[in-house]
Formats: C-alpha cells, structure tokens, sequence
C-alpha cells in the first residue's frame, strides 16, 4: 500500500514537473520566448495572415486566415479564405465559413450587431472572387457569419495606393453598421459607393508608424526593442476595453537576433510599460485584447502547406496573469 502511494505521489510530481518545465505553451513554446505566454488555441487548417482577429457580440473569438488545399497541380495551393468562431475560454472551434474564394486576407472587420463580416484583400496578392476580378485594385466584401457574399466592390490602387504590406485603406463600420469604410463608403445593404458625413467607429486594432517613440495625444511611449530590432514600417495595436491600456505588437524585419516579435503594453495616461514579451517565432500582423482575460492574442505565422495548421498564443497583459 505505501509502494502504491508512492509511486501515485512520484507520478503527480513528475506530471507538475512537466507543465511546469512546458507551461501553457508547450516546452517549445517557451525555448522559442513563449515565458509569458499564457495559452495557447491550435488552429486546424487556418493560417492567419493579416489583421484578421476581432470579437463579436458575444464575446466569442472571430479568426479570419487561409484554408490551404490542394490545387489541380502537385505544386500549386488553393488559398481558400475562410472565417471561424472560437470558444474564448477554450479556443474550440464553434463554427466555420468558408467564403467561397481565394485569395490573402488583410482586413477582417465586424458590424456593431456582430452579424456581418466586412473583410479585404492584401493589395499584393491577387483575390480570386467567381466572376473575376479586376487588377491594380483592392478587393472589399461583405458577408453574413455564414460566409454567403452579400457583395464585393474594388478600390483602384491609382485611387488608394497600398503600402509596403498590401494595405490601401482602413477598414471599418460605421457606429449603426449601416456603411462600410474602405477609402470610400459603401451602403452595407447594397454596396453602393454613397457620400456621408458619418466616420467609421474607432478601431482599437489601429495600426501607427513605426519608431523609437509612439505618441498618443499627449502622452509619448517609448519603444524600447532588442538591441538591432528592425521593425516592420507599421506597428500593430489593440486597446483594452476600458481604453487604459495599449498593447503593440512589433515584427521583426531585419537585423541580428533570435527575437522575431516583440509585444509592449503601455498604461496610456502615464506611459508605464506595464508587460514586455520578447518572442522567437515569427507572428502574422494582429493583436487582440483577450474579451475575458488580461491577456492579449497574437498568431503564429504559418507556411503555406496544404492543411497547414497554426495557433493563438495568449501573453500576459500585466501582473494579474
């Protein structure tokens, strides 16, 4: 009886040993600088490649990424754009939309009422719509949480010149949900180009220039990355639900270092850097508050391969994690 005690006790120690060497993220996770990192939600057949998190009405997780397949040809993909609903708790998967298209997905925003998807294309890569599309423009659409299109519209590059990462505007409902901004305003209801004077509703995932200091209104946050840290041009960022708070997420793209990514979390009014993760893995372009946790979601890039997966890893926002 006391050897059966025993060894029940040795196998519960080496169990806590274990996650405590592997942690929410896996043993890997935290040799590739995952030490902060807090959770982490598989994604099966999803690689998310652009600003496409967000949180719908229910607080429920919203993913927007490619579904690679198998093309007609041993060497080509079929990047097949879809959408699916996670569990904020859990990550499991609720729901999935398949969009109905190919293409790279650089924007993923959601109506007030959380019933409609208004998402773009990446400007640098070509969006497969069934009836065609045009070139040198920038694809917006319109879908219900089904996937089922509802319209698409395109914005010449002549018009809205795309930038270094394939972004030619900011996407964006109107505070009713009745417009869609993307340069111009289109009826949600039509996608009819329309001329207004309402504005978009404030992104909290709004993207700033890069630099060794961010300004904020009056407040001034300063930067302080690895030491050869060459930052994309853009910065990504996210706003806590109370608007105290800040996180921007930080790509490498170039310079000496194994830090691919760096994620810092500002008080706004004073500045104080309240969290710094420093991470060895490459991330796609997106930050999104946590709806329940004080916590912040970032994706791991993925490769394109067929039925690639991927992940969300979740990183403490501040000492309460």
């Amino acid at each position: 009886m006391k050897r059966a005690l025993l060894l029940v006790v040795v196998l519960l120690g080496a169990v806590g040993a274990g996650f405590a060497l592997s942690g929410p993220c896996g043993w890997a996770g935290r040799v590739a600088g995952g030490g902060g990192c807090v959770a982490t939600f598989a994604l099966r057949d999803l690689v998310v490649t652009g600003d496409t998190l967000a949180t719908d009405a229910q607080g429920r997780l919203v993913v927007g990424g490619i579904d690679y397949r198998p093309g007609r040809r041993r060497d080509r993909l079929q990047a097949q754009m879809v959408v699916a609903t996670l569990d904020p708790a859990t990550g499991a998967e609720i729901a999935r939309a398949d969009l109905g298209m190919q293409g790279r997905p650089e924007q993923l925003r959601l109506s007030p009422d959380g019933t409609a998807m208004a998402v773009s294309c990446n400007a640098l890569y070509t969006c497969d719509l069934p009836g065609g599309s045009q070139p040198r423009e920038t694809r917006v659409m319109l879908f219900d949480r089904d996937g089922e299109r509802h319209w698409s519209g395109g914005i010449a590059h002549r018009d809205a010149p795309p930038d270094a990462d394939g972004r030619a505007f900011d996407l964006g409902f109107s505070p009713l949900g009745n417009l869609v901004f993307a340069h111009v305003a289109f009826d949600a209801a039509s996608g009819q180009v329309v001329l207004t004077r309402q504005q978009p509703l404030p992104d909290p995932n709004a993207r700033l220039p890069a630099g060794t200091e961010i300004r904020l209104g009056d407040t001034a946050l300063a930067l302080d990355l690895p030491g050869g840290f060459i930052p994309f041009l853009r910065l990504d960022s996210a706003r806590s639900a109370d608007g105290d708070r800040i996180a921007i997420l930080a790509r490498r793209f170039s310079g000496p270092g194994k830090v691919r990514a760096a994620i810092r979390i500002y008080d706004i009014a004073s500045g104080r850097l309240l969290a710094a993760h420093d991470i060895a893995r490459e991330l796609a372009p997106a930050i999104l508050w946590h709806p329940q946790r004080d916590a912040v979601i970032v994706a791991l890039a993925g490769k394109p391969a067929a039925s690639a997966d991927s992940a969300l890893r979740l990183y403490a926002a501040g000492a309460g994690e």
